[in-house]
């Protein structure tokens, strides 16, 4: 991120934040989640404090910095105003997040604009209605802002897009003369080769995070759902609870298997963390690895030659990749600074701002129109899947009726049965159906 950016944008958002410590009272949560007086009446002997939650720990660098370095200068230019920033990992945002929807929601928020988290959250009230006429003039693209939509009402505001695709050792195919897959025998193939050189073909995690969510449902995007006429109706019947996945899905999980038969991805991996899996990668023990632009820095620092290849099926119009709106922003819809927290939104929806957090995500896009989004050299080979819009994810669309994160821990749960042998593909898919029928809101 570069400092000339934000000092661009500086001066407008702080013309617009300045009406949080104006006229209005505000509301604080502090780090367990209790709201004090002197915060709830916005006013601390002339201080002003409001609370932000955002998704983004790391505030030293990419996407972070850019929002740190907004609110640091504000606070600079403006002593009597205080925003404090509570930042955690997606992971552990989402649980505080549960937790703060019962009491002390802080006046902005980070917010998914995927039904997978938006429907809970909307059903728990917790977010407030914006006026869409509000934005009418900030050029989001057409049909970027239904994901922060319900029943026609807009609750949030997008921020960029994050997409999750293998990203491969060039250095590893490059010294072996190996071409880089464009199909998925060709992808199979060259694991084969890979092994048979003493290389662990994928680096993989299912003791946590969604790596292997991540790898069955590219796979299935790219080999099921978008390719095929059943599979462009299924998700949606899915969803209402009008098929199962037992007796449609059976043939494209035994071609997933594939890497589990033949040793690709194997038993220990259900045992190794998403953390050690990147490790694994980062130190060219594993030519692939599962990941987004979030891990685009950390491969950076440590000098591997990387490159970015998509989920791959029977030709290029079969390659996806799988993603959508990173956390975007919305508001508590019981705050005291209501103005204030829409001015915020107001700041971050700029162009320039906006420029600045794309700039920040390398690979990732934008909702806007006049952000320009370069993409690095590594992402050569996704460059057409992105400009194509080929991009998609089916666990959000499958859980529009139902819970999603409950429906996520299951779907990573039977993976883990799935990889050491203990399920087999029919069990597999019926307790996926079962725990779907469990969990179905109608």
């Amino acid at each position: 991120m570069k400092r000339k950016v934000i000092s661009a944008v500086l001066a407008a958002t702080m013309a617009v934040t300045m009406m949080m410590g104006c006229g209005s009272t505000g509301t604080s949560a502090d780090g367990n989640g209790s709201t004090s007086k002197s915060e709830e009446s916005g006013n601390d002997g002339g201080k002003v404090t409001l609370k932000v939650f955002s998704n983004l720990p790391d505030r030293k660098t990419g996407q972070g910095l850019v929002e740190q370095t907004i609110i640091d200068e504000y606070m600079k230019e403006n002593p009597n105003v205080e925003i404090k920033v509570e930042a955690l990992d997606e992971e552990s945002y989402k649980t505080k997040f549960k937790a703060y929807s019962m009491d002390g929601m802080p006046d902005v928020v980070s917010i998914w604009g995927q039904p997978a988290f938006l429907d809970e959250v909307l059903d728990a009230g917790v977010l407030a209605e914006l006026n869409e006429s509000d934005y009418a003039d900030y050029n989001f693209i057409p049909g970027s802002l239904d994901g922060f939509k319900k029943e026609g009402k807009l609750y949030g505001l997008p921020r960029n897009t994050d997409v999750a695709a293998f990203y491969y050792n060039q250095k590893i195919f490059d010294e072996n003369g190996w071409q880089v897959p464009t199909t998925y025998d060709e992808f199979l193939e060259a694991c084969d080769k890979l092994k048979g050189e003493g290389i662990k073909p994928i680096a993989m995690g299912l003791a946590d995070g969604d790596n292997g969510l991540q790898a069955f449902t590219g796979f299935l995007e790219s080999n099921f759902y978008e390719v095929t006429e059943e599979g462009k109706t299924f998700d949606v019947n899915f969803a209402e609870g009008k098929e199962k996945m037992s007796g449609v899905l059976n043939p494209y999980v035994e071609s997933w298997m594939k890497m589990v038969d033949d040793g690709y991805i194997t038993s220990d991996m259900v045992g190794i963390s998403s953390e050690q899996a990147r490790n694994e990668f980062s130190n060219g023990k594993a030519a692939m690895f599962i990941t987004g632009p979030w891990d685009y820095d950390i491969f950076k620092k440590v000098e591997i030659n990387f490159g970015v290849m998509p989920f791959l099926g029977d030709g290029e119009e079969a390659e996806y990749l799988i993603g959508g709106p990173a956390a975007s922003w919305g508001i508590n819809s019981n705050t005291k600074n209501e103005e204030g927290a829409e001015k915020v939104l107001e700041a971050l929806a700029s162009t320039e701002v906006q420029q600045a957090f794309v700039d920040a995500n390398p690979g990732g896009s934008t909702y806007k129109e006049g952000v320009k989004t370069g993409l690095p050299e590594e992402y050569a080979n996704v460059e057409d899947v992105l400009k194509s819009g080929r991009i998609a994810c089916c666990w959000d669309r499958w859980s529009v009726n139902m819970p999603s994160q409950t429906l996520i821990d299951e779907i990573n749960s039977q993976i883990q049965g799935l990889v050491s042998g203990e399920s087999s593909i029919d069990d597999f898919l019926s307790n996926l159906d079962s725990k779907a029928d469990s969990i179905r809101y109608q």
